[in-house]
């Protein structure tokens, strides 16, 4: 829980660290019930919490009075949808100011709540002393940091402290026996009225956000206290004010970063994976659906990630992946995964690792859809490799086929052979019958030798009537011998090209790597002039060449 925090809220994670402050985040749950999912490393400095109370409840970790009395804080919280203050201490005097804050969803919804606790141990020190000790403050009411000040039982203002004059502006003579402060904001008489009788007859107030206005105008956010006492047989009220306007911005920044992150993670054209570092999705983006077609809910329910895939070479390459990026590398890297409805879907993935505090706490996985560029590019490579008038492999491709196919025999000791042919009297018929009539001969001798190949076996045109075939992984010549009489006697039937009917024979040249050659150029050389010594006793047959 902490790192999907964590993963989603760096910003927030880095400060909520840095402040002296006691953060913790709850997920309100069904029930209602309180689970803890992050804490600062100053609830744990200061309360001893360390990483196991994530996940548990506050029966699961406080005594029974302390878990019931958080638990009606929080309770109010839901229920009054406002910030909720109160006080927590420990054995050692240490006193807390905790101020519940509510975080809701698009709805409205109560979904978790941030606590936030400020050592007030020195400022409730101060204020027993303030009441022990009457009117005479000295030192201690002079050099407080919060703004103090005492009001009489009308609402005027009798004292004021140094702090009170630095954060608001005013003198004590401005605002002194002043029945409505000047720096009330957008004041209420009836209400004001109402809240005096209250504090009067006994009832005190503590952490109130409250805005106030200083003498320069600028409206700062405030923690009001107030707490009734008796001198000398009068009533009077003392007043404390905390700036927490600092705070309350802070806490504006975060929402405001936080709905920054959403909306880049949630509107992504791409799809985003957010993973822990067992490689387990804990978040991914509604483009999963667009691009996948998958709902959120059920990505976050599969057992295995899409990008894995199904073969174990292709797990193998993921984990390479997802190890290499928690070690702090970002990989790019192209995959196909399969779409709900079955099509495939070309992506580019680029992974990146989330680090919090110097540490990897998971990773991203960015996937861009590029399957149309996928498309376009095989469409051209397809152009570029391919005879514009048999459709079959052209000479670069077959030369680029060569030397991968030298590279695999040489690395696991194979033969291969190529098998140079053409037509006998191939330009006679051109001349004869036309060009047109020689372009549907083409097609056809390409379609025969296609038919008497096998799949791994690959023909391509040269140009011409000139024709390259290259059989890998073969046994020895006889295995070729009997390749060469299966393709003769595919071509040696009758040809009828539109109204043409009439018969033609071929001629081949062949050379086997190593036996007679270890690069393309030799082995393409030889089949050449094995085809030639084949022209030369007669046409219409094979050889194979001979050194």
């Amino acid at each position: 829980m902490k790192q999907h925090y964590e993963s989603n809220l760096y910003p927030f994670i880095t400060m909520m660290n840095r402040i002296s402050d006691i953060v913790f985040i709850l997920e309100v749950m069904d029930g209602p019930d309180f689970l803890y999912e992050f804490s600062n490393e100053k609830a744990k400095e200061r309360l001893g919490m360390d990483e196991t109370i994530l996940g548990r409840r506050f029966e699961d970790i406080y005594p029974d009075e302390r878990a019931a009395y958080l638990r009606h804080h929080y309770l109010e919280l839901l229920r009054t949808n406002e910030p909720v203050v109160f006080e927590i201490g420990a054995e050692d005097g240490w006193t807390g100011e905790t101020t519940l804050n509510p975080i809701t969803d698009e709805y409205g919804h109560i979904t978790h709540v941030l606590s936030i606790t400020r050592d007030v141990t020195e400022r409730k020190q101060l204020e027993a002393s303030l009441l022990r000790k009457s009117i005479e403050l000295g030192m201690v009411w002079d050099h407080a940091s919060d703004a103090i000040f005492l009001m009489n039982e009308d609402g005027s203002i009798y004292k004021v402290n140094k702090a009170f004059e630095k954060m608001l502006g005013y003198k004590e003579d401005e605002v002194k026996n002043v029945l409505i402060a000047p720096f009330f904001n957008g004041h209420n008489q009836a209400k004001h009225e109402a809240f005096l009788a209250k504090l009067h007859s006994g009832e005190s107030f503590e952490n109130m956000e409250r805005q106030r206005v200083c003498k320069d105008g600028r409206i700062i956010e405030v923690l009001a206290s107030y707490r009734p006492i008796k001198m000398s047989g009068r009533s009077f009220a003392i007043v404390m004010y905390k700036d927490i306007s600092e705070m309350k911005e802070i806490e504006r920044q975060l929402k405001e970063r936080e709905e920054r992150f959403r909306s880049l993670f949630d509107l992504n054209p791409d799809v985003i994976w957010a993973t822990d570092p067992s490689g387990r999705i804990i978040d991914v983006n509604a483009s999963v659906s667009h691009i996948l077609g998958y709902a959120k809910e059920e990505v976050l329910n599969q057992k295995d990630h899409l990008l894995m895939g199904t073969e174990e070479s292709q797990r193998s390459l993921y984990q390479s992946y997802m190890e290499r990026t928690l070690q702090g590398e970002s990989i790019e890297y192209n995959t196909t995964v399969p779409h709900k409805c079955g099509r495939l879907v070309d992506l580019k993935i680029k992974t990146i690792p989330i680090k919090v505090n110097n540490e990897i706490i998971g990773m991203y996985e960015v996937g861009q859809d590029i399957t149309k560029q996928k498309r376009a590019e095989n469409a051209l490579k397809k152009m570029a490799f391919s005879d514009s008038l048999t459709a079959l492999p052209n000479r670069r491709y077959i030369i680029e086929k060569i030397d991968e196919t030298i590279q695999d025999a040489y690395l696991h000791g194979k033969m291969f052979a190529l098998m140079y042919i053409d037509m006998d009297h191939f330009k006679e018929i051109n001349d004869t019958m036309g060009h047109d009539a020689g372009d549907e001969l083409l097609k056809q001798f390409s379609v025969r030798l296609q038919k008497a190949l096998d799949d791994n076996q690959v023909v391509a045109r040269l140009g011409g009537d000139e024709f390259l075939i290259l059989i890998p992984d073969i046994e020895d010549e006889k295995e070729v011998e009997a390749l060469a009489e299966k393709i003769f006697g595919s071509i040696k039937h009758d040809w009828k090209v539109d109204q043409y009917h009439f018969c033609t024979t071929s001629s081949m040249g062949i050379s086997i790597y190593p036996i007679h050659g270890r690069n393309k150029r030799e082995l393409i050389k030889q089949a050449d002039e094995a085809l030639y010594e084949a022209k030369n006793n007669g046409k219409n047959s094979y050889r194979i060449y001979r050194k």
